[in-house]
């Protein structure tokens, strides 16, 4: 009887294991699991847009010198254009952060953006 509640409980955190990675594992530097979770029971299409942003949501653009802005300083030593390996997350507006090692303006889209490029990429 042991061996076969021990089973099932193996085989229901398998099981378990095999659906929580249903994404691209890089989203997990900047979302937890349980926010992963959220999202894909809230919307399923989500994750698609997420993955989608992992190498579409930023660029670089030279800092405007007619906009006297102080945008947020970020840690960009690669100059990364992968949103999760500097730890932020795709928000419902476009973000402007200072790339410290550059000094250039690091763009991410915005979700709105995001899903509009998708829609049109199709």
């Amino acid at each position: 009887m042991k061996k076969i509640i021990f089973s099932m409980l193996l085989l229901l955190s398998t099981i378990q294991l095999a659906q929580a990675q249903k994404f691209n594992s890089n989203l997990l530097k900047s979302y937890t699991q349980n926010e992963l979770t959220l999202i894909e029971n809230e919307n399923p299409k989500m994750i698609n847009v997420l993955e989608y942003a992992i190498l579409n949501a930023c660029y670089y653009i030279e800092k405007p010198t007619n906009k006297s802005v102080d945008y947020p300083i970020i840690n960009t030593s690669n100059d990364s254009n992968n949103f999760t390996d500097l730890g932020l997350k795709i928000t419902d507006k476009t973000q402007f952060f200072i790339s410290k090692s550059s000094g250039k303006l690091l763009v991410v889209k915005s979700l709105y953006v995001i899903e509009l490029e998708m829609k049109n990429k199709k």
